[in-house]
């Protein structure tokens, strides 16, 4: 009788326990699904797992372990072929990161071992949340900056502030801004294999290149980021450009939901970077604020919560997941257009484009949080349950009613025009909110604070853009015109007329 370990694509480190202890005896299962394999999800996404999974097979076999590496239909008929042909004693595996996985490999009677990806423990995690009286994501963030003594200098915050977010709000630069080229690193032969045989299968562009597949090319791109895009990264973290996709984002998040980086030596090498004189405090900060606040904050949520999170919808919203947006096709909003090509082409966009974008669109315009939750978590290179439920279904829908933040994320044209150039080429005017030639965006923005809906009615923070609202003139053509924006939106409405 043999003791198996069993290892999820998301999960391929080595460095993480119980790898250090464990004998080469062992024998290792990893399972390609048919989900994986055959599900109309974004071929780069799906090229990615795909060569990351298998390499770190081959990098297990060479460190002399046996791997039984199978495709099946579902895990239940991958492990069930593993038991009969190995008649393993036990079947261990590291906790899945996602609820529902945890839930489906209990039923598959594995035995699970604690999570080893974080630098959270859940237990201390449900203590700290359940000992305020409204847990924020700030007080979080401070505590963790207090508990591994992260950039503190005796008590208190080096620099005498806890964040430096008005440093790190600066528009798209006019002339479009100069930004360090994004990390890559060619494909192999068996790697362009895999990327040609999804081509006619799966949508969206291949752009492999750009993300890490083994732990040697996470290494390589923290060192890259640490030197090259970091010290550029804070002033304009929230800035967004139609012919840069990347700008100076470190698009290490990749790497970290794999499992080939784990969070504590991203903490470490950018505590250095700081401390060496690459990079301003500002820019450090706003990074390190996002590896032990947020991506924490989120994970411990996501563990809490049960599935019935899933269903909230606060806003009532029901419009269809749009099949332009389901596509990647042409848009007649700019800026729409622009998030949607970068999405087709790379399987990522920055945060401020998938939130300040896709998620505010969605929102103005009532399209059904769940669906566009599920979309993100199948398209984007580092889309997972864990990561996307607080962020598509809290944060960028306020489908939970102020759960994760306390107020809806929503805006109009003229934030898009200030922070980015899209609009600079678009047909629609980000000032216009009623007419032929209205932004569909500051339309609907303005109608959602006309709305009655008891989840806008009732929070507080909305108060000055309620009673704005309901003193304009043209709040009437407002209300008449949010279908067709609406409509626009969907990418399904008619132009308007020059």
């Amino acid at each position: 009788m043999t003791e198996s370990f069993f290892v999820l694509g998301d999960q391929l480190s080595t460095d993480v326990a119980p790898w250090p202890t464990m004998s080469t005896k062992t024998v290792i299962v990893m399972v390609e699904t048919d989900v994986l394999l055959k599900a109309p999800r974004h071929r780069t996404r799906t090229a990615l797992y795909l060569t990351a999974m298998r390499a770190f097979a081959e990098e297990l076999r060479a460190r002399g372990f046996e791997v039984d590496y199978r495709s099946a239909r579902n895990f239940s008929e991958g492990l069930a072929a593993h038991r009969a042909a190995f008649e393993p004693s036990v079947i261990r595996m590291n906790q899945p990161r996602g609820r529902r996985a945890k839930a489906l490999f209990q039923r598959l009677k594995l035995e699970m071992l604690d999570d080893p990806f974080y630098l959270t423990n859940l237990e201390d995690f449900r203590q700290l949340v359940s000992g305020a009286r409204v847990p924020t994501m700030e007080q979080f963030y401070r505590h963790q900056r207090r508990r591994l003594d992260v950039l503190m200098a005796d008590d208190g915050p080096v620099g005498g502030r806890w964040n430096y977010d008005e440093e790190n709000r600066l528009p798209l630069p006019k002339n479009g801004g100069s930004w360090p080229t994004p990390w890559s690193r060619p494909l192999s032969s068996a790697e362009k294999e895999i990327v040609q045989h999804l081509e006619l299968s799966h949508p969206g562009g291949d752009a492999l290149e750009f993300w890490p597949r083994t732990r040697s090319d996470a290494l390589d791109q923290l060192a890259d980021a640490m030197t090259r895009i970091i010290p550029h990264f804070g002033p304009y973290e929230d800035a967004a450009s139609g012919e840069n996709w990347h700008l100076a984002h470190t698009r290490l998040s990749v790497a970290l939901n794999l499992g080939l980086l784990h969070p504590r030596e991203v903490l470490d090498a950018a505590i250095t970077t700081f401390e060496t004189g690459l990079a301003p405090l500002a820019s450090v900060e706003g990074f390190i604020r996002q590896i032990i606040g947020w991506r924490e904050w989120v994970w411990g949520w996501h563990q809490l919560r049960t599935d019935e999170y899933r269903s909230l919808n606060r806003l009532e919203a029901t419009e269809p997941l749009p099949m332009t947006w389901r596509n990647f096709g042409a848009h007649d909003m700019s800026c729409i257009n622009h998030v949607l090509g970068h999405l087709r082409d790379y399987g990522w966009t920055h945060h401020i484009e998938r939130l300040m974008v896709l998620a505010n669109a969605a929102t103005l315009a009532g399209i059904e949080p769940l669906a566009l939750n599920d979309w993100m978590a199948e398209n984007f290179v580092d889309g997972a349950e864990w990561v996307m439920e607080a962020n598509v279904l809290g944060m960028g829908t306020f489908a939970d009613g102020g759960l994760t933040s306390t107020k809806p994320y929503v805006a109009g044209g003229n934030y898009i025009k200030k922070m980015t150039n899209f609009c600079r080429d678009c047909t629609f005017l980000p000032t216009e909110r009623v007419g032929p030639r209205a932004c569909p965006l500051t339309n609907a923005y303005w109608n959602f604070f006309l709305d009655e809906k008891e989840a806008i009615a009732t929070n507080h923070r909305l108060a000055p853009q309620r009673r704005a609202a309901e003193q304009r003139p043209d709040r009437v053509e407002i209300r008449h015109g949010v279908s067709r924006s609406r409509s626009i939106i969907a990418g399904d409405g008619d132009l308007p007329v020059a």
